[in-house]
């Protein structure tokens, strides 16, 4: 594997597809930062809502804890020295997503063309396409098959959150499948820190009442801000 620089990436506008609120820091925060300080145009997709992480919670109920990880989200694209405002929120479901071909499905999907058409990226970062969340691989499938449309397709990389802490043999890459793209953003590695701090709801103690939610480890935050970020590339692309 080579350890490649921010710089040898040409693309000039650059669309992050984030199934919730923190994979777009998790997964891909080094890599946007450095290009946004490259002056690259950046524009995240924020597909769900993130409103399922504290199911049991009376005090955060989805809709209020829904709006808290936007605004989360927001504080950690000015801590990666990203533009909120160049950010779509889709506002699906979390972790109930509509299946794929139902009219909220090709809804969304409607969505998701148009934003690609106006901002017309020439390098979309995804959620690794088997990713053992259901989120992730439906991002993945909904993004695409918009990608699919156009001419010429923009470049894509995969990151994969869940992949190396959950994932079974068959949610690797398989041979001849992908290639491993790995890039150096040592310098930006106390900006991702902070934008990963900037999710309270995911990293404190702030919702108090649901002993059973979601939180990130302090093991899965080390893995993955580390001073490289790893991607997947399709052989094929």
């Amino acid at each position: 594997m080579r350890l490649l620089r921010p710089e040898s990436v040409t693309a000039e506008r650059v669309l992050i597809v984030a199934p919730h609120p923190d994979d777009e820091t998790l997964g891909c925060g080094g890599l946007a930062a450095r290009l946004a300080r490259l002056g690259r145009q950046i524009h995240t997709l924020f597909v769900t809502d993130g409103g399922a992480s504290h199911r049991n919670s009376a005090q955060w109920p989805r809709e209020r804890l829904a709006a808290q990880r936007e605004t989360e989200a927001r504080a950690a694209l000015l801590a990666l020295g990203l533009d909120p405002d160049a950010s779509t929120f889709l506002r699906l479901h979390d972790a109930a997503m509509p299946p794929q071909g139902s009219p909220a499905w090709r809804a969304a999907a409607a969505t998701v063309a148009d934003l690609v058409k106006w901002f017309d990226p020439d390098l979309v970062l995804l959620p690794w396409r088997r990713d053992p969340h259901c989120d992730h691989r439906d991002s993945w499938l909904l993004v695409t098959e918009v990608l699919q449309q156009r001419r010429p397709r923009p470049a894509t990389l995969e990151y994969a959150i869940w992949l190396d802490e959950l994932g079974a043999a068959e949610d690797a890459p398989r041979p001849g499948e992908m290639e491993i793209v790995a890039f150096d953003i040592g310098a930006v590695a106390a900006a991702k820190r902070q934008a990963v701090a900037a999710h309270l709801s995911q990293t404190t103690d702030l919702i108090a009442d649901d002993p059973d939610g979601f939180r990130l480890t302090e093991a899965t935050i080390e893995r993955l801000n580390g001073p490289v970020e790893t991607y997947l590339r399709p052989c094929d692309g």
